[in-house]
C-alpha cells in the first residue's frame, strides 16, 4: 500500500501542478494494479486521503477551487478504473466457476454412463457364468466316489467361477453404490487363493510372501481377488517383470498407546514408476496416463474405495525407474 501511495501522490502532484492529461493516465493503471493486487475499494479510496494529506504537508493549497477540482478528477480515475477492473476480475471468476460447475457435470454424466455400461457388461458377465458354475456342480456330482484326475480340473473350473462372480458382484456393487457387508476372512490364507486364481491370467509370474495365514481382518474374498488383479495388471502395464505379494501383520503396542494391530498387504513391482505429481491424482477418478482407449483411469479409484469401505488405508510409493509399491493396511477383526 505504501507504494501505491506513494506513486498516487506523485501521480496527483504533478496533475494538480500543470493539468497536463499524462498522469490520469498513470492513475486509471494505478486502479486497474490496485485490483490486480487484491487491494479492496475502500482501501483503494483511502489513498486519496494519503495523498491529500501529503501535498498539504508540501505546502500545495488543497482548499483552493481549482485544486479541489483536479484532486477530484484524480480520485475520479483512480476509482472508475478500480471499478471497472474489480467488475471485469468477478466476470473472469464466475465464468471460472461456471466452467468448473461445467467440468464438472460433465464428469457426473460421463461416471452415470460409464457406470451404467459397467453395470450392464457386469450383469451380463454373471448371467454367463451361472450355467458354467452350475454345470460343473453337476459333472462334480456325477463324477465317481474317489478322486478321479478329472475331479481336480473341474474343482479348479469351479473355484474360478466363483471368484468370478465375487469379482462382479463387487464391481456392480461399486457401480450401483451397494454396501456389501464385509466378513470374517483369514486374511493370508484369502489372498493366497486370490493369487492362484490370478496367476493363469498374468502374462508375468508373481512371487508371494504370506507370513500370517490365519490372522482375521473384515473384507470380501471377491473385492480381494479384484485388488490384487487390478494392481498386478497395472505392474505388468507399466513394463514390470518383477513383482511380489506380501502379507504380514503389524502389531502396535497398544498398552503405550500406539496403534491397534493390522494387517499389511504389500504388491511390489520394479516398473517404470511414477512421479510424485503423477503419483499424487494416481488415486483420482478418471486420471490415467495411458493413451486414450487404454484405460479408462477408475482402476485405482475403485480399489480405494473398497479398501475404505473396509476400514482401511491404502498407500502409494513410487520413483521414476524404481517401481512401485502399493500398500494396503487392514484393522485386525478382534471379535
Amino acid at each position: 500500500m505504501r507504494n501505491l501511495l506513494l506513486r498516487y501522490t506523485d501521480g496527483m502532484a504533478r496533475y494538480v501542478a500543470t493539468a497536463d492529461e499524462a498522469p490520469l493516465l498513470d492513475i486509471e493503471e494505478l486502479g486497474r494494479l490496485a485490483i490486480t493486487d487484491d487491494i479492496s475499494l475502500d482501501e483503494i479510496a483511502g489513498l486519496h486521503e494519503g495523498a491529500a494529506l501529503a501535498l498539504s504537508d508540501q505546502g500545495v493549497p488543497i482548499n483552493r477551487p481549482e485544486i479541489i477540482r483536479r484532486m477530484s478528477a484524480c480520485l475520479s480515475a483512480l476509482m472508475v478504473s478500480a471499478a471497472v477492473a474489480y467488475r471485469t476480475k468477478i466476470d473472469l471468476l464466475e465464468q471460472h466457476r461456471q466452467q468448473e460447475r461445467d467440468r464438472t457435470e460433465r464428469d457426473r454424466q460421463r461416471l452415470e454412463t460409464l457406470g451404467q455400461f459397467v453395470g450392464s457388461v457386469a450383469h451380463e458377465l454373471n448371467n454367463l457364468l451361472q450355467p458354467v458354475r452350475g454345470m460343473t456342480e453337476i459333472m462334480l456330482a456325477d463324477l465317481a466316489e474317489g478322486r478321479p484326475p478329472e475331479r481336480a480340473d473341474l474343482e479348479t473350473v469351479e473355484a474360478c467361477a466363483i471368484q468370478a462372480v465375487g469379482v462382479i458382484q463387487g464391481i456392480l456393487g461399486y457401480v450401483r453404490r451397494e454396501t456389501i457387508a464385509p466378513q470374517r476372512l483369514a486374511f493370508g490364507a484369502a489372498v493366497a487363493t486370490a493369487c492362484t486364481f490370478i496367476r493363469p491370467m498374468l502374462r508375468e509370474p508373481f512371487a508371494v510372501a504370506i507370513r500370517d495365514r490365519d490372522t482375521e481382518v473384515l473384507a470380501l474374498q471377491g473385492e480381494l481377488t479384484q485388488i490384487l488383479l487390478n494392481l498386478l495388471q497395472n505392474a505388468v502395464q507399466a513394463g514390470a517383470t518383477r513383482m511380489r505379494v506380501e502379507v504380514d501383520r503389524i502389531d502396535g503396542d497398544r498398552a503405550a498407546g500406539g496403534a491397534q494391530p493390522r494387517m499389511r498387504l504389500r504388491v511390489i513391482d520394479d516398473g517404470q514408476g511414477m512421479s510424485a505429481a503423477v503419483a499424487a491424482r494416481a488415486l483420482d477418478p478418471y486420471f490415467t496416463t495411458k493413451a486414450t482407449g487404454q484405460g479408462t483411469g477408475l482402476g485405482l479409484a475403485i480399489v480405494r474405495s473398497i479398501v475404505v469401505g473396509w476400514s482401511g488405508d491404502l498407500q502409494l510409493a513410487s520413483e521414476p525407474g524404481r517401481g512401485t509399491t502399493v500398500t494396503l493396511l487392514l484393522p485386525v477383526h478382534a471379535g
